[in-house]
């Protein structure tokens, strides 16, 4: 079976060049450049991801989307890859290396991952905490102390940072830089030592804050008026417009489900302001 992602074109717009390649034996036609976890979207292949984000530029940071590609000695992260004509593809569905690729980073994942998911603020919607269900191991084999920071700081009035959740995917650095264009907060150290971290005499005072903090898949950004206090399941989501925005973005405002619950936009902290990002 072939399936096809036609390019939209308009006017003189030269059409696209079009590649075929193969995912889990179904063939698929996207445009030359697409990369190999898009393609695989579209035909119902969901491959593990944390870094990964349709917004933002491919980095490759959490290599929890390995694939194997033939021809290839070891899997690559199908964020980073371009689809090529020809090109053979097995994920962790029919690849036992991938599968095997993914556990492994999921457990080094988890070695120093705190078991918060009864307080965290993401537990629930949580991408970690959903594919440590599928993709985890049932008991853990580190028998070290794990790696703990003070928690949670104040990077700004409205946000906290908890960096014993973070898993280093980068996503709130590269919002900050490419969309939002305040880039506040940052990669510090390496290695073992790297963290998220704010400038010393710059305090984290973007405007888009809140969706720093929604963007965030762990729950390592929280804002500090919806901490603890209700969870994703409670809430309802509703559509809303940006009035921010010359574009036709839409936000998505989400009422409180029962009492006690503030009002926010995608878990955005009351007083934050931003547009919604899947």
């Amino acid at each position: 079976m072939t399936q096809t992602a036609e390019g939209h074109t308009g006017g003189d717009t030269a059409r696209p060049e079009m590649v075929t390649l193969t995912i889990d034996d179904t063939e698929v036609t996207v445009p030359k450049g697409t990369l190999v976890i898009r393609a695989a979207e579209l035909i119902g292949v969901e491959i593990p991801r944390f870094c990964d984000h349709p917004l933002l530029d491919p980095v490759g940071a959490c290599r929890q989307c390995m694939v194997e590609v033939e021809g290839q000695r070891k899997p690559m992260a199908s964020c980073t890859v371009a689809a090529t004509d020809g090109m053979v593809v097995r994920t962790q569905r029919t690849s036992e290396a991938a599968d095997k690729a993914q556990h492994g980073v999921m457990e080094l994942l988890l070695i120093n991952h705190p078991l918060d998911c009864p307080v965290c603020d993401k537990g629930g919607e949580c991408p970690l905490q959903n594919q440590a269900m599928t993709n985890g191991r049932p008991e853990t084999r580190f028998q070290d102390t794990k790696r703990r920071f003070p928690k949670p700081i104040n990077i700004s009035a409205q946000v906290l940072l908890d960096r014993d959740r973070c898993i280093l995917c980068a996503r709130c650095t590269r919002f900050s830089k490419e969309i939002a264009g305040d880039p506040f907060i940052e990669l510090l150290e390496r290695g073992a030592l790297q963290q998220v971290g704010i400038y010393t005499d710059e305090p984290f005072d973007s405007y888009f804050s809140g969706n720093t903090v929604q963007i965030c898949p762990v729950g390592a950004l929280t804002g500090a008026s919806y901490r603890f206090r209700a969870r994703p399941f409670d809430l309802v989501s509703s559509p809303q417009r940006v009035r921010a925005l010359r574009v036709g973005m839409r936000a998505a405002h989400r009422p409180p489900a029962r009492q006690g619950a503030a009002p926010d936009g995608r878990r955005r902290p009351a007083g934050q302001r931003g547009m919604e990002l899947r």
